[in-house]
């Protein structure tokens, strides 16, 4: 019992997914609607029915339009061919909806509405649903039911006329959609008008399978101007219709002339037309148009993506140069920063020098010899001296000069700071403005036609409308702990050395006082053997290169220069992230080709229709 369901189950799931088609045409459409109706190909529930309706079309008849301006007769064609009056004519545009002839035993007349509901009625209602000048529940199409043999194999369609108004020439083209033949009827005292061939062209596609032009009213011409008439609209149409005939609706109306109607010539073209070839016809134009349409769809979204791929690969390129030029101002940079705090310690160390002063002092000795026993002699001598504070307070607060260099030292360096991270942040928002405008371009795409994907332009917009998310967040984080970094070693750099010379220079006239001082006590102590101490300007300077850790920052800007780490990494984390951008563009469009691909299998199939 479980075998069984088991087998049922793979039965219906192979029948639903993995359903086989036989060689036969019917088999080869299937086999073709299947492949373009692949779950990952997203199609809209309009093309989807489409492609059902395809399918379905193959065991119908043949669909045959009537075409042409209002008031040219296709009403009294249609009547003749009906063997009654069923459809109204008039001087003014009355049939504003299509209206299909379909055959059965029985006249009858089944109305279509808009709401998706219908009626069956008796023929002569027909007249209450297509004179527009009557106000009547909105039906969306007409199907007179007529026992006319050549309905049998045929469904002709009576369409608006084209010239009727807008609307209804809209109706007339969208019918003609569905359509394996055609016949154009004109006044023949208009044939061959501009107008009409303009229309004509505008529609070449479908004119592709069996189509005839009619000219009618042929009684109103002698034979003369008959054959001029013929032979000009001839000349005119043949390259567009398989047979111009000329006949007259009024003459066919009427027993005693329908002979020399010529009316028998076109029910003859309607009898002796190929069926499984206009099926085969329709059918290869309906799908190499449903497969352009979705190459068009995939090529666009192709495009979209392309133009987004551009921008990184531009933005790629970009940076590759910019931050050549931004190291070689970092290293300038670097060197400017040491040359800074050098040329500060160099200031300070010549300020120290300069107070480093003599005074006269002397000590006492006990004196030498037998007789001298216990007496005290005065050794006198200049001695070096340096006031700690009364130097600081000359050099920073009896005079201004000095700060005023140290603070515009200062400004200049963070002014350089702020010129790199401008430089870095320009680069970014160079990029942002170029995704902005990308979102923009694209996050309302909308289709153009109802067989376009709402799957797929919904998802194309998502993910247009994500571009911050997708493709800024990510570049502004690395742009933020990246400057921050920056921002850290400035800010270690004023309070060691740009905001500490005050302090350096505090600890470097400390240190060389208590050298002196030791000195000097030294040499009271033993003047043969130690002398006084005088500070020289080399070693000043050596002291406050140390004191404003001008050593610690020489490492870190030359040796091991952090700036320029930082800035070469900002560059990698960009090109690693644009590399990673790429690869998520590149994974859509290579959906995309997969899609184009798909669709160029069901083209090669029909190929073999």
């Amino acid at each position: 019992m479980q075998i069984k369901l088991l087998n049922n189950f793979i039965k219906a799931y192979e029948g639903l997914y993995l359903p086989s088609f036989d060689d036969s045409f019917e088999g080869k459409v299937k086999s073709i609607c299947k492949i373009l109706n692949e779950p990952f190909m997203h199609l809209s529930k309009n093309l989807s029915k489409e492609l059902d309706e395809l399918i379905y079309s193959l065991s119908k008849n043949i669909n045959v339009a009537v075409i042409g301006q209002f008031s040219s007769g296709k009403s009294s064609l249609l009547n003749i061919i009906l063997q009654k009056e069923c459809l109204p004519t008039g001087a003014v545009p009355v049939t504003f909806k299509p209206t299909f002839l379909r055959y059965a035993r029985d006249y009858f007349l089944r109305i279509e509405f808009e709401d998706g509901s219908d009626l069956l009625c008796d023929i002569s209602e027909l007249k209450h649903y297509t004179d527009q000048r009557n106000n009547v529940k909105e039906a969306k199409s007409l199907h007179i039911y007529a026992p006319v043999e050549i309905l049998k194999n045929i469904t002709l369609i009576d369409t608006p006329g084209l010239n009727a108004n807008d609307t209804d020439t809209v109706t007339t083209f969208k019918e003609l959609n569905s359509i394996h033949s055609l016949i154009w009827l004109s006044l023949i005292d208009n044939a061959g008008k501009k107008s009409e061939e303009d229309a004509i062209k505008a529609n070449l596609d479908l004119l592709q399978g069996a189509s005839i032009c009619v000219l009618n009213q042929k009684d109103k011409l002698n034979e003369s101007e008959l054959e001029n008439v013929s032979s000009y609209a001839k000349t005119i149409f043949s390259k567009y219709f398989n047979e111009v005939i000329a006949i007259s609706c009024k003459e066919a109306s009427d027993k005693n002339t329908y002979k020399q109607s010529n009316f028998d010539t076109l029910l003859n073209f309607l009898k002796n037309l190929d069926h499984l070839e206009l099926k085969k016809a329709y059918t290869k134009r309906k799908i190499l148009k449903i497969c352009k349409l979705l190459e068009n769809e995939n090529t666009l979204f192709c495009d979209v993506f392309s133009i987004l791929e551009k921008k990184f690969n531009e933005y790629e390129n970009y940076l590759k140069e910019h931050f050549k030029t931004v190291l070689k101002d970092v290293k300038i940079l670097n060197h400017q920063i040491l040359e800074s705090l050098k040329g500060i310690s160099e200031r300070i160390s010549k300020e120290i020098f300069d107070n480093v002063k003599e005074k006269e002092a002397h000590f006492y000795k006990e004196a030498s010899g037998f007789f001298k026993k216990n007496l005290y002699m005065k050794y006198d001598y200049k001695s070096p001296y340096i006031s700690s504070d009364d130097a600081f307070l000359s050099m920073f607060y009896n005079s201004d000069v000095l700060n005023k260099e140290f603070k515009k030292v200062k400004a200049q360096l963070s002014k350089s700071f702020e010129e790199l991270k401008d430089k870095l942040n320009n680069s970014f928002l160079l990029f942002q403005k170029e995704i902005l405008l990308f979102k923009s371009r694209f996050s309302n795409i909308k289709k153009d036609d109802d067989f376009q994907s709402d799957d797929n332009f919904s998802e194309v917009r998502a993910f247009c409308n994500a571009s911050e998310e997708y493709f800024l967040r990510d570049f502004e984080n690395i742009l933020f702990k990246n400057i921050l970094d920056l921002e850290l070693f400035l800010e270690k750099l004023n309070l060691k050395a740009f905001t500490n010379y005050e302090n350096a220079t505090k600890l470097s006239l400390g240190f060389f006082s208590r050298k002196i001082n030791e000195s000097r006590n030294f040499y009271e102590l033993d003047s043969s053997q130690f002398s006084l101490y005088y500070p020289k300007k080399s070693e000043i300077y050596e002291r406050v290169l140390t004191e404003l850790n001008v050593h610690e920052f020489e490492a870190l800007l030359i040796n091991k220069p952090v700036i320029s780490k930082v800035v070469s990494r900002h560059l990698e984390q960009n090109l690693e992230l644009i590399s990673r951008k790429k690869e998520l563009i590149s994974h859509k469009k290579n959906e995309l080709e997969k899609n184009l691909k798909h669709i160029l299998k069901a083209k090669d199939t029909l190929k073999d229709l």
